[in-house]
């Protein structure tokens, strides 16, 4: 008896140290796809307008607790694949099975790693993701105030959620000419043109930058279209340049991705509190609120799901099943991200429920793990 169970802590340990040298071989593959993936997208934002190097690095810096919380669930995926086609391949597991141990005990192993891998990935996410977004959302900040060329060029078309400008030559905080076109919160298209600008900071944390304008005319469109139009001569106007119309979701503001689950959790009860309760399914705040919330669950429990998959895939393994795994391991990666960024982009989008969004790639793996498992328990 004695031997038994001192059989069993070897071999799990054995199998868990296995599981989690591949799991940390993949991590530092995926890691470094998105990094160099993150390092691109500066390159064509901030890094081709000559932000200074010790920004760049620094948003480079902050943008890793998101990069590890990506890498985290998708090398668990793709290490316990290749983990366990290895052990099947090399007639391991059938050694263990031939002195007693069952397939269940293999198991646990794997879904402990699973389950240590989600709990940290969920930590990151959690701790560290918020700080690092805080951070570079702030930075980017102070990045576009200090330096408007990162932001606007000379002679250049920028286009964002609710406007387009047109600059003229800029040198230093001042622009020589501008044409902007956009609508008002009413939807009546505007025009604005003025000689030149002033760029100028704002106090409101949600404004990116203000653009003060002397002798310009505003042309306004009213809706339905008629025809008419009104004209508005100023001898001075201000045009507030909103950071979430540059950024997208990153805000002046603190927005879900900023929140601990715990903080995100009682801000998204006080939202819900604020709306009518007829219509909190179909508030586009509150869904994108609510999916927020989820995600922060979601992914980091994918690692756990993920691995459920992969271990019943790779007791299928017959030979070379660590290339197997790793070819099988990435097609499922992908699989799962475009069921990620779908959902996402239908909860923004067409508001569909952003609870179900989030659930619906893991519960896919699930599904996908319990009909294989039923296969292999038939034959």
């Amino acid at each position: 008896m004695g031997n038994k169970i001192f059989g069993s802590r070897i071999l799990f340990t054995y199998v868990a140290k296995e599981m989690l040298l591949y799991f940390f071989v993949l991590f530092l593959f995926f890691f470094f796809i998105f990094f160099i993936n993150q390092i691109l997208l500066m390159a064509e934002d901030v890094l081709s307008k000559h932000v200074p190097l010790r920004d760049v690095a620094l948003l480079i810096v902050y943008s890793l607790p998101s990069i590890v919380a990506t890498s985290a669930p998708f090398a668990a995926l793709v290490g316990t694949l290749m983990a366990t086609g290895r052990l099947v391949s090399d007639r391991e597991f059938l050694a263990a099975e031939t002195l007693g141990f069952s397939v269940r005990f293999l198991f646990l192993p794997v879904l402990a790693t699973g389950l240590l891998i989600s709990v940290v990935s969920f930590l990151v996410n959690d701790i560290f993701l918020p700080l690092g977004s805080i951070r570079f959302n702030r930075l980017r900040r102070e990045i576009a105030a200090s330096s408007p060329s990162v932001e606007l060029e000379s002679n250049s078309i920028k286009k964002n959620q609710n406007a387009v400008i047109v600059s003229g030559n800029i040198s230093g905080n001042r622009m020589d000419e501008i044409l902007i076109l956009d609508a008002d919160a009413s939807g009546e298209r505007r025009i604005i043109a003025a000689p030149g600008a002033v760029i100028a900071d704002a106090a409101d944390p949600a404004v990116l930058m203000t653009l003060r304008m002397d002798d310009a005319s505003v042309f306004i469109f009213p809706e339905p279209r008629t025809g008419d139009y009104d004209w508005i001569q100023a001898a001075s106007l201000s045009y507030h340049l909103l950071f979430r119309n540059l950024f997208g979701t990153n805000s002046g503001t603190v927005t879900p991705r900023e929140m601990s689950s715990r903080d995100l959790y009682r801000e998204l009860q006080v939202k819900e509190a604020a709306v009518p309760a007829a219509e909190r399914e179909t508030d586009r705040t509150l869904n994108m609120w609510r999916m927020e919330f989820h995600k922060k669950f979601s992914v980091p429990l994918g690692a756990l799901f993920f691995s459920l998959l992969a271990f019943v895939l790779g007791l299928g393994a017959k030979t070379n099943g660590q290339a197997v795994g790793f070819v099988a391991g990435l097609l499922i990666a992908v699989l799962y991200w475009v069921l990620l960024v779908g959902g996402q982009t239908l909860c923004l989008r067409l508001s569909l429920d952003g609870m179900l969004t989030m659930w619906v790639p893991n519960a896919a793996v699930l599904l996908a793990a319990l009909a294989v498992a039923t296969v292999r328990i038939v034959k």
